[in-house]
């Protein structure tokens, strides 16, 4: 999903075809610093390794939907794609470095 990066640090992302950030996904905002950091820990981990790697059952349920947040926000990206979303692996960019780095 390309996010038009004119959007980029407004108060609502868009992506190309015009599509906004879905405000269900603010919520899940909240567990950026534990799940940054599992993910930089991990290296390019899975969704279930991150489910697994979560330290309570209330972080768990909120992986996926996390994820979706965070690609949104281009903190994370796939690295492959091309995969069943459970065996797809995610890895911080750039900008999920000094979101990291921020929240620390």
């Amino acid at each position: 999903m390309p996010v038009d990066a004119s959007t980029l640090g407004t108060e609502r992302l868009k992506t190309t075809d015009g599509r906004t950030y879905p405000t269900y996904l603010e919520a899940f905002e909240a567990h950026d610093k534990e799940m940054l950091s599992s993910i930089q820990q991990l290296g390019e981990p899975t969704l279930n390794q991150l489910a697994v790697a979560a330290p309570s059952a209330k972080l768990r349920s909120a992986v996926s939907p996390w994820i979706a947040s965070a690609e949104w926000r281009l903190l994370i990206e796939r690295v492959d794609s091309n995969e069943p979303i459970g065996k797809r692996r995610y890895r911080l960019t750039t900008g999920g470095e000094k979101r990291l780095a921020k929240l620390s």
